[in-house]
């Protein structure tokens, strides 16, 4: 963004007439490595067909950068499964864009956090949606999932990497809230983003 007459304009801050967005969760791929109940894309473990190629994804960062400077979060499916996430991450950063991470976390080791340090991620977000992990997995219909996401939180705390906590309210888990707000806290998180279901995909049917 060198030469931009607003290259000096902070995250959010529109840079012509009206309105500019802030925020933009942009979902790289529908691929998934879990199975959610109340995944709105019905994601699962699979390639799916015409989904953007790195190219493609650079030339709507441009298209982003050359108009407003929001939040940029890589969200899917499971972003880490598309092996440019950190191309594509690096490129956004590059143009003056705050990129960030959505994950469930099963797949952050040691590499995918140096990564994310070379890409400049600015935050990580890991979705619990249960306090336990009977309730998580259950929610997340994999034996093992909420103990992952723990496991990539850890990963996240020793790379000195920030990272939030995501919770999908339903009915099933409304009356947990207490608890996963306490154990966000108790593990460090630097925040604790609540959203509601949303009835589509196999939401529909939760």
């Amino acid at each position: 963004m060198n030469g931009h007459p607003h290259k000096h304009a902070k995250h959010g801050e529109q840079k012509g007439d009206g309105p500019l967005p802030r925020l933009i969760a942009w979902e790289l791929t529908r691929t998934c490595n879990l199975s959610c109940v109340h995944c709105r894309a019905a994601s699962i473990d699979k390639p799916y067909p015409n989904e953007l190629t790195t190219e493609e994804c650079m030339n709507l960062l441009d298209e982003v950068a050359s108009f407003a400077s929001p939040i940029m979060i890589l969200t899917g499916g499971e972003p880490l499964l598309r092996p440019d996430v950190f191309e594509i991450a690096t490129y956004g950063t590059q143009k003056g864009l705050r990129m960030v991470l959505a994950t469930n976390g099963l797949l952050i080791d040691t590499e995918t956090t140096k990564q994310m340090r070379e890409a400049s991620i600015q935050r990580v977000s890991i979705s619990l949606d249960g306090a336990t992990a009977e309730s998580h997995d259950k929610f997340r219909q994999a034996a093992g999932a909420f103990a992952g996401s723990l496991r990539g939180i850890d990963l996240l705390k020793k790379a000195s990497i920030e990272f939030q906590i995501n919770t999908t309210i339903t009915r099933e888990n409304l009356h947990e809230l207490p608890d996963i707000q306490k154990l966000a806290e108790d593990l460090g998180a630097v925040a604790h983003h609540i959203f509601l279901l949303v009835p589509t995909g196999r939401g529909k049917d939760f």
